[in-house]
């Protein structure tokens, strides 16, 4: 179905709202998307309307800037000044933020309050449009402009259509157990505040690829009612010199800027930080920069923001500096280990029971009676979660290719067949 679109123009400026149905005020704050190009707005829908945050210490360099920042004008400029691209960056940074923050704090609509917290300027309004068009206004955007829904599903939910939680996690009982408590610290931060208790602020999980690290770290961005941002290693590093930093410095500076619940994952880390003080070209000063501004962030983050929790993963431990996931930036460090046979039976049974409950409706039965988790679990040594799900898929498409073929009802996939399977992902 495509989503319903709402388009709204105002004095030559247009917003489209999509999926506008969704987009309602909700408690606790959700983040709403958008793509208005002033990096540093936060958009949210609370209980009592919209509300827009602008950072506005927080400023896209434009195409000029970028190209002093390690490009050929900034090695131009290094020569003829003796001042590094990236510094010349910085200082078309801090001049372009100067400018923003003598743009007006007041708007013409009436509907909309706008209100200083510290650097940042704070607008709120019973109406999205209203908010929105005050934004650009404030900002200078012409627009158009897209309001997107308030829950990101691609990022919050296992295979993009159902949500995963930690009950949905099967095998991993004693790391699921943690996984709990660290949502039950974000769910009463008024406890830990009168014992003086610090959650963790950072967890690192390892283990094998495939084995569920990634959807521990969705299940508990779900569990604590809040988001999932994955950071990802083009975001991190660049060929030119002095913007990998500037972009792990970016990534952080938006995560202490986050009003709501956030799990901050840097999935495969090893690849995106590995170990310092190895080599002294080019690549190894610029790893040692990324890792030490990282070291640094970690060290405050959750003095700065409570909200953010910063989860690690990677299939090989022995590559990560243990100076970078030391206790007081990573204070769980967890294995997540192939199943055995009992867990490998946990995983079965809850991808199964997943999609009876997604598929079987209007008497159409997706499984025949005589499967046999036990006998499967016991078939499938060494298998992991990733495994079982390719399984899966295959079973499903060969009934679905016959049915298509031949145009007539396929037979529910029976113990045969998903053992035949489970057997094709081994070899």
């Amino acid at each position: 179905m495509r989503p319903e679109i709402e388009l709204i123009e105002v004095s030559g400026r247009s917003l489209r709202i999509v999926d506008a149905h969704l987009i309602t005020a909700g408690d606790p704050p959700r983040p709403i998307g958008h793509d208005l190009p002033d990096r540093g707005i936060e958009l949210t829908a609370g209980p009592d309307g919209y509300t827009a945050r602008w950072s506005r210490n927080s400023v896209s360099l434009p195409g000029i800037a970028r190209a002093f920042v390690g490009g050929a004008a900034g090695g131009a400029l290094f020569r003829l000044l003796g001042l590094p691209g990236a510094v010349l960056g910085a200082v078309i940074a801090v001049g372009l933020a100067r400018t923003a923050r003598e743009r007006p704090t007041t708007v013409p609509d009436p509907t909309v309050s706008v209100v200083e917290e510290g650097a940042d300027l704070v607008l709120r309004s019973a109406d999205l449009a209203s908010l929105v068009f005050a934004v650009m206004e404030l900002t200078g955007a012409t627009g158009p402009v897209t309001v997107s829904p308030a829950v990101k599903t691609a990022e919050l939910t296992e295979g993009g259509s159902e949500t995963v939680r930690l009950d949905d996690v099967g095998g991993l009982d004693e790391v699921v157990a943690q996984f709990r408590d660290v949502a039950v610290s974000f769910r009463h931060p008024e406890v830990m505040a009168r014992w003086g208790a610090t959650r963790p602020q950072g967890i690192l999980l390892y283990g094998p690829p495939g084995t569920g690290k990634t959807m521990l770290a969705r299940a508990l961005a779900n569990e604590i009612g809040g988001e999932l941002r994955e950071i990802r290693t083009p975001e991190i590093l660049d060929k030119w010199v002095g913007n990998s930093e500037k972009n792990i410095q970016r990534i952080f500076a938006d995560a202490r800027r986050l009003r709501h619940p956030t799990v901050l994952l840097f999935d495969e880390f090893d690849s995106i930080i590995s170990y310092t003080g190895g080599g002294f070209d080019a690549a190894g000063q610029m790893i040692n920069a990324v890792a030490g501004i990282f070291k640094q962030e970690m060290n405050t983050l959750i003095e700065h923001n409570p909200n953010v929790i910063v989860v690690a993963t990677t299939n090989f431990p022995d590559r990560v500096d243990a100076s970078l996931v030391r206790s007081g930036r990573f204070d769980l460090k967890l294995s997540v280990p192939p199943p055995g046979p009992q867990a490998r039976a946990d995983i079965l049974t809850k991808l199964l029971r997943r999609l009876i409950a997604r598929h079987e409706v209007g008497g159409f039965r997706l499984f025949a009676d005589d499967l046999d988790v036990a006998a499967l679990a016991a078939a499938s040594t060494g298998m992991t979660g990733a495994d079982f799900k390719e399984a899966l898929r295959r079973a499903q498409l060969d009934k679905a290719m016959h049915e298509a073929r031949h145009g007539s009802a396929a037979s529910p996939i029976t113990h045969a067949d998903l053992l035949a399977a489970v057997r094709a992902v081994r070899t």
